[in-house]
């Protein structure tokens, strides 16, 4: 942590290496987290750098929108080339580092942040980037929450009381919150906090879908909903993170996002040349795909795991924890990487995947074991019948499963795989689809289901990907834990880095041992690339990078 008179700078003699040669320590977290990269290097190292060429890429769903701080699940892929932030995170170390800030300073309790801009960076449209642009940026987010309900952008200001953006001088900010926030640089990373051009910001939100100006190495040229967005090379780009091979122009000439909503025609698409990078790829595809000489990468997300959430936990069955506990038994991980995903994927071991800093492994309570399941059902008074599942006092161990159809290849197998595991020790799952806007007014009437199918959601701030099981507003899992707020109140009260860290662990420790969430999958980008492109690798956060560095030949 920065003290109050310590400055993070770039470092400026550091030689960037290879975008996917790792750090040591980094490498043995994500040798156990299924990087299956063949090689460990990005896709076609070989040959010098060109530029020129159009690079084209898969995306499973539309984006909505371009703007970045959207709710939705591709608008970060599209934007992130278009738009910059004040910090990035390193993709070897996963830390924060300078960008558009060149350096910055924290206070010893993490409530004051100040930054220093680099001199020079200009907006795509010649707009100059001064402390003034950056103050709107962050006090048009919260004036427009209403209109971006359900962006983390938003929710992660309030939580955190942001108090609001001073400008000191052309190229200096102060950015203030009212309780400690250590991981608000690793946040700022994000696309969510990308600072986008006042001709953007004259808008009205809901206009903003197709007019993103950005400081980033590539324009937007064009959208068309539901089929494409293209993006061309900017011109005089000079201010990328250091960490990047290449820190001025783009070698690409064009980079075009083709909506591809089936996972078999994406691989298809990748197989005949279509496209030189397929996205989101069915697990299945893998192994044929590497054995036809593509370069296949599996990287768990930083992230909540993919799990059951309790959202029933205030009445029966799941009201009972020997029932939540049973049914966290009942679940089969290693069946379900094995028969759904690939065994490159990495088994969930707790709230958060592998790769999320601050992961504790809570496996000891969710590990697989249905004779225990069944014992724990037992002692809870639930009794098999002649069909085979369990009931008491004339009532059927019945528990209503809700999910939605996210556009990821496996999640129609795994919900029934899951509904098998659970029959097997006398639990009738009964699985129900429901589109987002229906999901959301059930989770917040806190009717109609009793699991829900989460983890879409964090990143590397392990405080805000927990920040979530607590009490508080908006509760969308109906946390009823008393325990759980108590320990939130403990973090938030902490300055201390060590004393935080472990209040972190034993929230994760407490959701695992409650059973309010039981680990499916983790989270994974699966990506492959033809021999074609070079010098590619996934941000630090295992989604689509810049494409600064990529070259296509």
């Amino acid at each position: 942590m920065f003290g109050r008179n310590e400055r993070h700078r770039p470092q400026r003699g550091r030689r960037p290496g290879r975008v996917l040669v790792l750090a040591p320590l980094l490498a043995l977290v994500l040798a156990a987290c299924g990087d299956d990269s063949s090689s460990g290097q990005p896709a076609g190292t070989e040959g010098e750098p060109r530029s020129g060429g159009t690079l084209t890429v898969t995306l499973n769903a539309d984006p909505i929108s371009l703007y970045p701080r959207a709710v939705s699940a591709n608008v970060r892929e599209v934007s992130r080339p278009v738009v910059d932030s004040l910090v990035a995170l390193d993709p070897e170390t996963r830390k924060p580092v300078p960008w558009l800030a060149e350096s910055y300073e924290v206070n010893d309790t993490t409530t004051e942040y100040t930054f220093h801009l680099r001199s020079g960076v200009t907006f795509s449209d010649g707009t100059p980037l001064t402390a003034a642009v950056v103050k709107r940026n962050f006090d048009d987010i919260l004036a427009n929450a209403s209109e971006l309900t359900g962006s983390g952008s938003v929710s992660t200001l309030q939580l955190a009381d942001y108090k609001g953006t001073e400008v000191v001088d052309d190229r200096t900010v102060v950015q203030r919150f009212g309780k400690p926030f250590p991981g608000w640089t690793t946040s700022l990373a994000s696309t969510g906090y990308a600072i986008v051009a006042p001709a953007t910001l004259d808008l009205p939100v809901k206009d903003r879908f197709n007019k993103l100006v950005g400081t980033g190495p590539f324009v937007v040229e064009s959208y068309q909903k539901n089929s494409q967005v293209v993006l061309t090379k900017r011109t005089g780009y000079a201010w990328g993170p250091q960490y990047r091979k290449r820190t001025g122009d783009a070698y690409l000439d064009k980079i075009v996002f083709k909506v591809t909503p089936e996972a078999s025609v994406r691989s298809g698409a990748l197989r005949t040349g279509q496209v030189q990078i397929g996205t989101d790829l069915n697990p299945g595809d893998i192994e044929g795909l590497k054995s036809s000489g593509f370069e296949v990468t599996v990287r768990s997300q930083p992230r909540l795991t993919e799990a059951l959430v309790v959202v029933g936990v205030d009445r029966a069955p799941l009201s009972d924890l020997k029932v939540r506990q049973a049914i966290a038994r009942a679940v089969d991980t290693e069946e379900i990487r094995d028969s759904v995903l690939d065994p490159s994927f990495t088994l969930p071991t707790g709230v958060l995947t592998s790769t999320a800093p601050g992961r504790v492994d809570t496996s000891k309570a969710l590990a697989y074991n249905a004779e225990a399941a069944g014992r724990l059902l037992d002692e809870a008074g639930w009794t098999r019948t002649g069909d085979g599942f369990r009931q008491k006092d004339g009532k059927s161990l019945t528990v209503v499963f809700g999910w939605l159809d996210r556009g990821h290849p496996w999640d129609q197998g795994l919900v029934e795989l899951v509904k098998s595991q659970l029959a097997k020790v006398g639990i009738d799952l009964q699985l129900k689809l429901d589109t987002p806007a229906v999901a959301t007014q059930a989770l917040q009437n806190r009717t109609g289901y009793d699991l829900f199918l989460a983890g879409v959601a964090g990143g590397l701030d392990p405080e805000a990907n927990i920040r979530g099981f607590s009490t508080a507003a908006p509760n969308f899992y109906n946390v009823q834990d008393k325990e759980l707020d108590r320990l939130q109140a403990q973090l938030q009260a902490q300055t201390d880095p060590a004393a935080r860290s472990e209040s972190v662990a034993a929230i994760q420790r407490r959701v695992a041992e409650q059973g309010i969430v039981v680990p499916l999958v983790e989270e994974s980008a699966v990506v492959g690339t033809s021999d074609k492109v070079h010098g590619f690798s996934l941000d630090a956060d295992a989604r689509l990078p810049a494409f600064a560095d990529v070259w296509v030949s």
